[in-house]
């Protein structure tokens, strides 16, 4: 008997995992994510039925009751498979024999199991106390055996979550809520948790299950027939329920396993399997399919969790007795939210659905359920009347001032009446870029940005505090909140999003009745809303052209604070971390210095000619008090005009105490300190270069090689061959360099000098850490022979590694090229840095032949691994 059953197990099993493959091939040849987990619920349900059969010779004893996902017939391939076997009878012992033969035989499914027999009462006093067996009962299913246990538990479980409706529903919202922290708080998570996170299939799942406690809703067809939700919104969330079932699917058999977060690299093979891809593809191609896919699931979670929110906010809200107020005619409040007071009013005329944010925008309070229904029942009228008077006159009121403004324009795109009155912006709702600089979609960001304009009120920092007062100067705020919502409106196609967006803004502006002077101010802040990062953080602001070319392109001081401003806004919108001391500094000195050219109405050579005779002077008199008249000539005759420029005199001092010490000794002098309060150490190293070829060379090979970023590189030659660098530098997680690795730089050094270790010795023992295979950023060398008067300037893109700065510097010494400044840009795992250059005898490169072959080997030290 025991041989007949183990062969039938067997055969029952061959049998189960033939079939499984034949739903895999279906689902890779396209079938939907219902189709799949329906298919694959049936499978098992017809296994796990004969399984039963085979266990227990007596089938009116028991039941078998499925749970959760796979009881709503959502079966993921790597899901856990949760039953239980119900049972009525006193005597457990005589089931124990079917029990143990059911659950090895379950376990040769190789899934994982959720099996626990369970009398009724057990059951019962379980869903009491345990939110997580409540919400799989809710969700049960009868699959063999005795119906008349399943229907008594089902009965009995019904009046017991009746009774504890309201602890139940509360349980669950409180439990959605963690869900969200736990999973990160926002739909537009880089590597989103497709079941548990924002937007993903739990939001589904818990609108249900509490459906099913307030009125034993059979499906998702019962919100639409009480005019919670549309036709159109019911079949949305069909699709989106639809395309996150598959994704999850896929990511279940790629992994082998369950799998719900999709991570980077997990996201390229996705897009593969699923066909996003089309064959024969490059990185650029690669990184275009996964942002489409991408955009997809954002779109699709969007869409999940702002209905569900609806649907939610329906079935929980409570009639309550509140004296309204009237608003006008059409609308009314409570302290709670807006409400409709005269539907048919409201029916007659399209412009109220706009009215209707307006105050949303003005009184701060949600809308109720039934205005959320008639404003999605007639937003669509609004696209066809974009231009009419009264919607543009409600348009310019909403950006007359950035209060309250960002909450509102979310509400308005969860309603799509953004898209309708701005199509550009719907053309970029859930656009993502594969970074990992980029912490939101395109969209998302540009509202963030929004939100970043209002909070400058709160002067909760000094950069917000420093900011705020500037923009209190600015006249035309509503000009600058367009010009800040707007900035990026040219992303998502193939072409300079600046030089689009620019257009795209002048023709939103006059759609909505603005002047053309107004238009022009708005797209010119759009054309140049890059241009205050890119030169603070990658250009000299020493040199007088690089001020000069910037202040004839401001033009004015208005402007320059609106763009001030709103570099400010798009920087701290990006994501969290990403503005720090070094580069608010940066911004406030490209102001200060465009300022003054633009008041002074003189170029900035003249302004800083002046201040530079002005520096000299008290230069020479501070140093004639450290070091005596005889030493302060020496020195001074041994500076460039740029060094006392461009160096504080604090720093000055330092250096020269410095380099007193190595005249006097001959040997290097380091200078370290921790700057906690920034994230970065500053490491200073004074030597001949006489005695150490190309020093810049060595200290950042053993940086490298002991595994330090390098944020930042300044290179002094004096006229007597004494090297001044200056570096600062962190690790990895972007925190200060601890003294130890100080010491450890210094004994290497040495070990260099002696000739204990080379260079080479150290480039081969550099410890390479693990880098999970993701499609590399944009990656490119660019020369500019403009910007700089003195300089040529390499732009280098490509992905961050440890040791890349020494691997470029290796390539300049090849060529015998000087160094003078690098400034590093990280944006997430991308590096954007800036590299001044220029021959030993003190020359740009202009041999075009020598520049390109000097690319070509920046390039393939960047894509090498």
């Amino acid at each position: 008997m025991i041989d007949k059953t183990l062969k039938d197990k067997d055969i029952i099993v061959k049998n189960y995992f033939e079939k499984k493959e034949q739903i895999v091939q279906m689902h890779r040849s396209g079938a939907s994510g219902l189709e799949t987990v329906r298919a694959l619920s049936d499978l098992t349900d017809e296994t796990i039925k004969q399984l039963v059969k085979i266990s227990f010779p007596d089938l009116s004893r028991i039941c078998i009751v499925v749970l959760g996902g796979y009881g709503r017939r959502e079966l993921c391939f790597k899901s856990d498979i949760d039953i239980s076997l119900v049972f009525n009878t006193d005597d457990f012992e005589s089931l124990k024999e079917g029990i143990e033969i059911l659950y090895y035989a379950l376990l040769d499914l190789k899934v994982d199991i959720g099996f626990s027999p369970r009398d009724i009462k057990t059951f019962l006093e379980l869903s009491k106390d345990d939110l997580t067996v409540a919400t799989s009962l809710l969700q049960g299913r009868f699959i063999i055996g005795n119906e008349e246990i399943y229907n008594d538990l089902i009965k009995r479980f019904k009046r017991l979550i009746r009774r504890k409706r309201t602890a139940y529903i509360d349980a669950t919202l409180r439990a959605r809520k963690m869900r969200y922290q736990r999973t990160g708080s926002t739909i537009y998570m880089m590597e989103p948790h497709v079941k548990e996170g924002e937007g993903g299939l739990r939001d589904f799942h818990e609108v249900f299950w509490i459906a099913r406690v307030l009125d034993d809703v059979p499906d998702y067809r019962y919100f639409v027939d009480k005019n919670i939700i549309l036709e159109e919104e019911y079949e949305e969330l069909i699709r989106a329920y639809n395309f996150l079932l598959r994704l999850r699917n896929e990511m279940h058999l790629i992994c082998n396993k369950r799998c719900d977060v999709l991570v980077r690299p997990l996201q390229e093979e996705v897009a593969k399997k699923l066909g996003y891809v089309e064959y024969p593809y490059d990185q650029e191609v690669l990184r275009e399919s996964v942002e489409k896919m991408m955009r997809l699931y954002y779109l699709y979670a969007k869409s999940i969790n702002t209905i569900t929110k609806r649907i939610l906010k329906a079935l929980t809200e409570e009639e309550e007795l509140e004296i309204f107020e009237p608003i006008d005619a059409v609308f009314s409040r409570t302290t709670m939210e807006i409400d409709v007071f005269n539907r048919e009013k409201f029916e007659k005329d399209f412009r109220n659905v706009l009215k209707a944010f307006l105050y949303y925008k003005e009184y701060n309070l949600d809308f109720s359920s039934e205005l959320e229904f008639l404003i999605r029942k007639h937003e669509e009228k609004l696209r066809e009347h974009r231009e009419d008077p009264e919607i543009r006159k409600m348009v310019q009121k909403l950006f007359s001032d950035p209060n309250n403004l960002a909450k509102t324009l979310r509400k308005m795109q969860d309603f799509y009446v953004l898209d309708d009155l701005i199509p550009e912006f719907g053309y970029q709702r859930c656009h993502f870029q594969y970074d990992a600089y980029h912490k939101y979609t395109t969209d998302a960001h540009a509202i963030k940005a929004v939100e970043e304009l209002e909070s400058l009120k709160k002067v909760d920092h000094p950069h917000r505090k420093m900011m705020y007062e500037l923009f209190k100067e600015i006249d035309r705020v509503d000009l600058l909140t367009w010009a800040v919502f707007l900035h990026d409106i040219g992303k998502g196609h193939k072409t300079d999003h600046c030089i689009l967006g620019a257009k795209m803004a002048k023709e939103i502006m006059l759609r909505f009745g603005y002047s053309k002077r107004d238009a022009q101010i708005v797209s010119f802040l759009v054309l140049h809303h890059l241009d205050m990062a890119k030169i603070s953080q990658r250009r000299n602001m020493n040199e007088p052209k690089v001020i000069n070319d910037f202040a004839k392109t401001i033009k004015n001081k208005e402007l320059l604070k609106m763009l001030t401003v709103l570099t400010w806004c798009d920087a701290n919108a990006v994501g969290p971390n990403i503005w720090n001391d070094w580069k608010n500094a940066l911004l406030w000195e490209l102001y200060e210095k465009t300022s003054e050219v633009l008041e002074q109405k003189v170029s900035y050579e003249e302004i800083h000619r002046r201040r530079f005779e002005e520096k000299k002077e008290k230069l020479r008199a501070i140093l004639e008090v450290e070091f005596g008249k005889e030493r302060a000539d020496f020195h001074m005759g041994r500076f460039s005009d740029y060094y006392v420029m461009s160096t504080p005199i604090d720093d000055i001092l330092k250096h020269l105490k410095m380099e007193e010490q190595l005249l006097k000794t001959g040997k290097p002098q380091f200078y370290f300190e921790k700057k906690y309060g920034i994230g970065f150490s500053e490491l200073l190293i004074v030597l001949d270069s006489k005695k150490i070829k190309n020093p810049l060379l060595v200290v950042t090979g053993i940086i490298s090689y002991m595994g330090i970023n390098i944020l930042a590189v300044y290179s002094y030659m004096r006229k007597d061959g004494i090297v001044v660098i200056d570096l600062q530098i962190s690790t990895s997680s972007l925190e200060v360099v601890e003294d130890k690795k100080f010491q450890q730089f210094k004994q290497l050094f040495n070990q260099y000098i002696k000739g204990e270790i080379t260079l080479e010795q150290l480039s081969k023992k550099r410890n390479v850490m693990f880098k999970a295979s993701v499609i590399p950023p944009p990656t490119f060398v660019k020369v500019d022979n403009e910007m700089s008067e003195v300089y040529t300037i390499f732009d280098i893109s490509g992905e961050d590694r440890v040791g890349l700065l020494f691997d470029i510097f290796k390539v300049f010494a090849r060529y015998d090229l000087y160094v003078h400044i690098v400034k590093v840009v990280t944006q997430g795992e991308r590096i954007r840095d800036a590299f001044y250059v220029r021959t030993k005898d003190k020359r740009k490169i202009t041999d075009e032949k020598l520049i390109e072959e000097i690319k070509e080997e920046l390039l393939n030290v960047i894509k090498s691994d």
